[in-house]
């Protein structure tokens, strides 16, 4: 083999170290979802808190409207197979959502097509609107805690 030759294959090896994903123990990805889900709540809060207000600071609602659509379009890879309940991990992820992908993965895409409705509402500042679609977005949210959540104690 040439040197050259020999060049590329190190180049092509260094390449598929660096792009192999650290595989995570089912806890780690357990606290990166919680770690998630808690920001994704206080993004929630933040536009509760907003929409109540007597004078809503709107771009604090587009920020968290943004925060929001962000997490729900990258929760679907928060739940990998492997990341639910069992010995020695504590979730309140529910068996659910492995047993029932296809019913789970409906549940993520209305919310996250509701969270993109929401911030392009948000981003219109039309505060009336924004206080309508709201509670569309907290019931596609809440949806899933229903069917896919233990509850909290």
């Amino acid at each position: 083999m040439n040197r050259k030759a020999v060049l590329r294959v190190a180049e092509l090896a260094a390449a598929a170290l660096v792009a192999t994903p650290l595989l995570a123990s089912p806890a780690d990805v357990v606290k990166s979802r919680i770690a998630g889900l808690r920001e994704l709540g206080a993004a929630f809060k933040a536009v509760n808190d907003g929409v109540h207000a007597s004078e809503p600071q709107t771009i604090l609602i587009q920020q968290s409207a943004r925060q929001i659509r962000n997490a729900a379009s990258q929760m679907a890879d928060w739940f990998p197979a492997g990341s639910g309940p069992q010995p020695g991990v504590k979730t309140a992820a529910k068996p659910e959502i492995w047993a029932q992908g296809g019913r789970f993965k409906a549940a993520q895409t209305a919310f996250a097509s509701e969270a993109v409705k929401f911030q392009q509402i948000v981003n219109s500042g039309n505060i009336d609107a924004i206080r309508a679609e709201a509670p569309k977005l907290g019931a596609t949210c809440k949806a899933c805690h229903e069917n896919f959540r233990t509850p909290s104690s």
